[in-house]
């Protein structure tokens, strides 16, 4: 019993003398624990700080080009697509494109200081998982600098640089369909005419498709259909050439940017913890050999 009781009686001196070297060289412990944390601040400083800000984008409202779906169903790889999707398309194309940022850094002088610090970029998009189709107001661009620039609200004019270019290359695009849609009902014109066929004859095959419809077989349509058809393209054409897109792609605006990054002040933090187990742990061994000697 007596020998238990003197176990313990020698352990709580152990704690003891061990609490009193750690009081006693309490400022030896804080000045090297202080030398840590200078090194981990000097150390989260090295380090490049990141900042993040994203603006929300809805895509084009389906209702926009609803009147020229049913004629310009556009056909990319075996797939169709409806004017809106296909304008969507070429707009997220545009946004991710490095092409772009360095068209619109020429044209803003602002821009040539702000996206050569751009680290990142990142879009995320919900899709209908049934069509695969983009849903409105679900469309997220991230940009990442490596810089504390405050000039956020270039990433808005950024989005609205690239809406107009989109509309510029999805009138070439539109036209050159339209073009081709105008040729090849002349061509199918012309062919009518030739063997005086006005009035539609109307043909299937056996898949259950209609003849008339497939391009080198227009003619079956007759003449007065093509005319008019013609007229309608014609018309249709002008329309687009003079279309003016009222469309803010802008749902939420570039945020306020946020440091993404480890702040420096955390490597003090942390750097000051270890520093204080260290020097303990050094101080120890030390007392141990000393006892020892």
């Amino acid at each position: 019993m007596k020998s238990r009781n003197t176990s313990k009686d020698n352990d709580l001196i152990d704690i003891g003398k061990l609490f009193k070297s750690i009081w006693n060289d309490k400022f030896t412990i804080l000045a090297i624990s202080t030398i840590f944390s200078i090194i981990g601040y000097l150390y989260g400083t090295s380090l490049p700080q990141y900042f993040e800000t994203t603006v929300k984008i809805r895509s084009i409202p389906e209702t926009t080009f609803k009147e020229y779906n049913d004629i310009l169903r556009i056909n990319i790889e075996n797939s169709d697509f409806s004017v809106d999707e296909f304008f969507n398309k070429e707009f997220l194309l545009l946004l991710e494109s490095s092409e772009t940022l360095n068209k619109f850094s020429k044209k803003n002088t602002e821009g040539v200081k702000f996206f050569p610090h751009i680290a990142n970029r990142d879009i995320s998009i919900n899709y209908n998982r049934n069509t695969k189709t983009i849903k409105s107001h679900t469309i997220n661009f991230t940009i990442t600098l490596n810089e504390n620039l405050q000039n956020q609200y270039l990433l808005n004019n950024y989005v609205m640089f690239v809406k107009e270019l989109a509309m510029s290359n999805f009138k070439k695009q539109i036209l050159r369909l339209i073009n081709s849609k105008i040729t090849v009902h002349q061509n199918n014109l012309e062919v009518a005419k030739e063997i005086n066929l006005s009035d539609p004859i109307l043909l299937t095959m056996t898949d259950g498709n209609s003849v008339v419809n497939e391009p080198g077989t227009l003619f079956y349509r007759g003449s007065k259909v093509l005319e008019k058809q013609l007229e309608h393209l014609k018309i249709l054409r002008k329309d687009i050439a003079e279309f003016d897109l009222e469309y803010d792609p802008i749902l939420d605006k570039a945020s306020p940017l946020v440091l993404i990054s480890t702040p420096p002040k955390n490597f003090i933090i942390i750097s000051f913890i270890i520093g204080i187990f260290l020097s303990i742990l050094v101080l120890l061994l030390r007392n141990s050999i000393k006892n020892k000697n």
